[in-house]
């Protein structure tokens, strides 16, 4: 019985939490990426998919450049972060994940946390920056915007 009631809770779970996701398919990049269910997407075009969840918004812009390499996109993604004249960065780092490349900044403005990924795919012209924003003290959100990055990958 109690085997049973467990395998039953288990189950009920897990078909929660896999309920509670959504996956994003954007075909004209060749990119899936997963967004919590609480998201709705604002804009989604050949020049920017943007989605707004329960504090955090989300948007990713293509942008082709085939000369651009990890050293360039890093270059130009803390100059991003620069520009937005952030009153804390937190954290700056060279990331290498399902099949990209790039660099991230995160940082804080106005109570807020600004997260910057800069991605190429070394494979194509097509490049991306991602851009999520949130309350600054919300330490899921911070938790959630890593899981939405790393889900990010070619199809």
């Amino acid at each position: 019985m109690k085997t049973s009631l467990f395998l039953f809770i288990s189950a009920f779970l897990f078909l929660g939490n896999a309920k509670a996701q959504q996956v994003y398919t954007w075909d004209e990049y060749g990119i899936s990426f997963t967004l919590a269910d609480d998201f709705k997407e604002s804009v989604n075009n050949i020049d920017e998919f943007s989605a707004t969840g329960d504090g955090m918004e989300l948007a990713i812009i293509p942008f082709k450049d085939e000369t651009i390499d990890d050293t360039d996109i890093n270059a130009y993604t803390m100059s991003i972060a620069a520009s937005l004249k952030l009153q804390r960065v937190d954290d700056i780092s060279v990331i290498d994940f399902n099949g990209f490349k790039g660099g991230y900044a995160e940082g804080a403005l106005d109570g807020a946390r600004i997260f910057i990924m800069g991605l190429i795919d070394p494979t194509s012209d097509t490049n991306f920056f991602v851009i999520i924003t949130f309350l600054d003290d919300d330490k899921n959100a911070s938790e959630e915007a890593v899981n939405i990055c790393k889900s990010i990958k070619k199809i």
